[in-house]
C-alpha cells in the first residue's frame, strides 16, 4: 500500500517558529498565574506545637516582606494571611529581553495565601507576640492561667 501523502518533518524556521510562540504562551501563562487574585493561591508549610503555657505557631514564609503579611486573631480564631510577590529586577512584569527562554523546573509559588487556625484553648489576648527571622514567622498565643486546669463546677438543685 502506498502513502500517497507522506508527513514530511516541519522546516526549521516553522520549527523554531512554533516553539518561540509556545515559548511565550509559557511566560504568560506563568505570569498570569502569579497575578491571580485568589484569596488561596497557595497555602505555605505551618507547624503549632502546643506547650505548657502557650501556643506556636510556625509560618514558613521566605522572600516574603513583612509589609506583606497580617496577623489577626478573632473569636479565637487566628488568621495569617498575605502576598508572596514574583521577584523581577524592576517589580514590574519582566520585559521581553528579560523574560527565560524556557523553563526547566517551576516549583516556588506566588500569590496571595491565607488560612486560619482554630483554637480550643482560650489565649491571653494581651500578650500575643509574633516576630519573623530567617523567612520563618513565628506567633506566640499564651494561654490563659486558668486553661488546662480541672475546675469543680457546683451543681444546685
Amino acid at each position: 500500500m502506498a502513502i500517497t501523502n507522506p508527513l514530511h518533518p516541519l522546516s526549521k524556521d516553522v520549527a523554531e517558529q512554533l516553539r518561540e510562540q509556545m515559548r511565550r504562551m509559557l511566560v504568560r501563562l506563568d505570569e498570569m498565574r502569579s497575578m491571580a487574585s485568589s484569596p488561596s493561591a497557595w497555602v505555605p508549610p505551618v507547624d503549632v506545637c502546643e506547650m505548657n503555657d502557650a501556643i506556636l505557631v510556625r509560618v514558613e514564609l521566605p522572600g516574603v516582606s513583612l509589609d506583606n503579611v497580617r496577623v489577626i486573631m478573632l473569636d479565637n480564631v487566628l488568621r495569617v494571611e498575605g502576598r508572596k510577590c514574583r521577584e523581577t529586577p524592576t517589580g514590574k512584569l519582566a520585559s521581553e529581553p528579560d523574560r527565560p527562554v524556557r523553563f526547566i523546573c517551576l516549583e516556588r509559588s506566588y500569590g496571595n495565601f491565607a488560612f486560619s487556625i482554630s483554637l480550643k484553648w482560650p489565649i491571653e489576648l494581651a500578650n500575643i507576640a509574633a516576630n519573623m527571622a530567617d523567612g520563618v514567622l513565628q506567633i506566640r498565643l499564651p494561654k490563659t492561667e486558668a486553661c488546662g486546669r480541672e475546675i469543680a463546677i457546683p451543681i444546685t438543685e
